[in-house]
């Protein structure tokens, strides 16, 4: 009896492994590492929201998303939220298109297994008023203010 449970509990973590793309077509050695852009670099900065659907863990499908898409030129940040089932991804649209995205994602641990859709496009990151870090440490004054 036991050993009929211990069998079950090794093809159970057998197929959740294969579930979630554990298997990655991509040779290390073939990478080339593309820098990830500031906001304050981008022409066109601009926030993509994406519903990811076929993602079953996090490790294995919400994490090669994040990475594969974070290597696009003209990828500024690259976050994949396996809880929510969500994408946030901001680019420079005059480099990058959200085609470009959708396609990295579709295309992710061997393709066909991920789809995206838009929720939110063409959300402009607002950079003329301040920096990031100037934006941060007025936020930060604010909540210090309130306490």
């Amino acid at each position: 009896m036991k050993t009929k449970i211990l069998s079950i509990a090794i093809m159970a973590s057998a197929a959740l492994l294969a579930s979630c793309g554990q298997i990655s077509t991509e040779s290390s050695s073939e990478e080339t590492a593309v820098e990830m852009m500031s906001v304050d670099d981008m022409e066109t900065p601009t926030t993509l929201a994406v519903k990811i659907e076929g993602m079953s863990c996090p490790a294995g499908c919400a994490a090669p998303i994040e990475k594969g898409c974070s290597k696009l030129a003209g990828m500024g940040e690259s976050k994949v939220n396996f809880e929510e089932g969500m994408g946030y991804f901001t680019f420079d649209a005059s480099k990058l298109t959200q085609e470009a995205v959708l396609q990295c994602i579709s295309e992710t641990n061997g393709g066909g297994i991920y789809t995206g859709t838009v929720v939110e496009e063409d959300v402009e990151v607002e950079t003329d008023e301040a920096t990031t870090e100037e934006a941060l440490e007025v936020v930060e004054n604010e909540d210090e203010a309130h306490v």
